[in-house]
């Protein structure tokens, strides 16, 4: 049986491609309000999302507006989980008003990158969404801090890649400070979507291919090609249902 994926994507960051991505995928992170993002453009997103049956996810960050949440935030736990809240229930009752369930939450950026590895973190963040948001799914690696302490609070989980970054490891993006962190031609791009769809691996940045487990596939909307990325991945997706 050809495994179905899911093609997800980080909206509501003030591009001027949403419209043109939404259409392709499955579900959608919507910036809101840590990281860019407003009520505004929160409300847009969510009527773009319904209007192409997308699933609709929040995409909190660090609330770091000028670093576009990509740098580590010293900031204690209790202030961070209050803007947290915050950000994520701006998106769920944004959804609500179009009678849409919020589906997921992916967290952004420099937090997003923190709690892969960062024990402590990953259990106070996977205690906040059972305690918060019951129920709700996060995406996140497989084998990852925060994807072990979600499923010891049984916080549901749909395992994560990425189509545009390049890896250290399968649960471990290069950092952005190197120059090799984003992938950024499409022929790049479209060998590493094909190994995850033909053969769940992943080449790390040694050209290592090791074994990844995944539900979906994760592109920025902030990337110059999204567009042309989304299209790709829902191609190359559609040939991989041929085989």
């Amino acid at each position: 049986m050809v495994k179905t994926w899911d093609i997800n994507c980080d909206l509501g960051e003030g591009m001027q491609n949403d419209e043109l991505i939404m259409p392709f995928l499955g579900s959608c992170n919507i910036a809101c309000g840590g990281h860019a993002g407003d009520e505004g453009s929160i409300r847009k997103t969510v009527k773009l999302a319904r209007k192409h049956l997308v699933n609709v996810g929040a995409h909190p960050s660090y609330p770091d507006r000028e670093n576009f949440g990509r740098v580590p935030l010293a900031i204690d736990f209790e202030r961070l989980e209050k803007s947290l809240s915050a950000q994520i229930h701006a998106v769920k009752s944004a959804a609500e008003e179009w009678h849409l369930p919020l589906h997921h939450i992916k967290f952004h950026g420099a937090l997003y990158l923190e709690s892969l590895s960062n024990g402590i973190l990953a259990e106070k963040l996977a205690q906040f969404i059972q305690r918060e948001f019951p129920g709700k799914m996060i995406y996140a690696p497989f084998g990852s801090a925060i994807s072990r302490a979600a499923n010891r609070k049984k916080v549901p989980i749909a395992y994560e890649v990425f189509a545009d970054r390049c890896y250290q490891s399968p649960v471990q993006l290069l950092s952005r400070k190197d120059p090799k962190a984003v992938l950024m031609t499409l022929l790049e791009i479209e060998q590493q979507v094909s190994l995850f769809l033909a053969a769940q691996q992943v080449k790390t940045v040694d050209g290592t291919c090791l074994p990844i487990k995944a539900d979906t596939i994760c592109v920025h909307g902030d990337h110059p090609l999204a567009v042309e990325i989304v299209t790709l991945i829902a191609r190359k997706m559609g040939e991989t249902k041929k085989l």
